[in-house]
């Protein structure tokens, strides 16, 4: 890597950090562009270098978050076996980064839906792809339907996700999300899992 594209990529890194840390302590809403750029060292015009807006950097953070190695993907599915519980596992993560993040995620809900697929990110966000490939593995081992594509199969349960998350977040975050979710999903894939087994139980 040259050096000039390095010290752009350090940049770009110091404003996503910057970003996921503000965003986190005080809200997407209440932070400014001026503070993350401020908090990772550079001028206010640098922020447009590398984004057009503060939708754009949460992005950036959403579709970024829990990457995992192949070696590290291949774990869970050795570690984690059975695709009920696989789904189980993927939406416990995600829920759980929800719930430390609810305004930032709310907001990448949001930009998710009016954008759609990006150049950027044609698979979409890591939960989709993860839960894609399980459906993906799942209908090579025989235990998933091969009526639909595993990919269509994954958007039901990211859209699922979403509008059970944007329930939760307008009604106060007082209901039990990750119970919801299961539920909901339980029930879409009672016709997907062949021979399944509800996936709220142990």
């Amino acid at each position: 890597m040259k050096l000039r594209d390095k010290q752009k990529a350090e940049v770009k890194l110091a404003l996503v950090r910057a970003g996921e840390e503000l965003f986190r302590t005080k809200t997407f809403m209440e932070t400014t562009i001026e503070e993350i750029t401020g908090a990772a060292g550079v001028a206010r015009g640098t922020f447009y270098n590398y984004f057009q807006s503060k939708e754009d950097l949460a992005l950036e953070i959403f579709y970024g978050t829990e990457e995992l190695t192949t070696e590290q993907i291949e774990d869970f599915f050795a570690t984690t076996p059975g695709t009920d519980n696989q789904i189980k596992a993927l939406i416990a993560s995600a829920v759980e980064w929800t719930m430390k993040r609810p305004d930032l995620v709310l907001i990448t809900l949001l930009e998710k839906m009016k954008r759609g697929q990006t150049p950027e990110n044609p698979q979409g966000p890591f939960f989709r792809r993860m839960i894609t490939e399980v459906f993906a593995r799942g209908q090579s081992a025989g235990v998933v339907t091969r009526e639909r594509p595993a990919q269509d199969l994954a958007h039901d349960i990211d859209g699922l996700y979403m509008v059970h998350m944007v329930r939760w977040y307008h009604y106060g975050q007082q209901d039990d999300l990750l119970s919801a979710i299961l539920s909901s999903v339980n029930t879409h894939l009672s016709g997907a899992l062949i021979n399944s087994r509800n996936i709220t139980d142990n």
